[in-house]
């Protein structure tokens, strides 16, 4: 996250920004990314697709 996005956050919600604050949202966007793409191999796997197909698009979202 950059520090414009960073600060936007801090406005619209009426936050002080903080490294504590921005450390926090840094983890939970991680941790949902994370959860994204287990999500997405979950599904490759009970539809029987291969793992390098979804991983493959994964990567690429990720990079979109």
């Amino acid at each position: 996250m950059t520090d414009e996005q960073f600060g936007g956050l801090c406005n619209l919600y009426g936050f002080a920004p903080s490294r504590s604050l921005r450390e926090l949202l840094e983890t939970a966007t991680a941790q949902a990314v994370i959860s994204e793409r287990e999500a997405c191999l979950a599904i490759a796997e009970k539809y029987g697709m291969g793992k390098d197909i979804i991983a493959a698009a994964v990567r690429a979202r990720g990079q979109a």
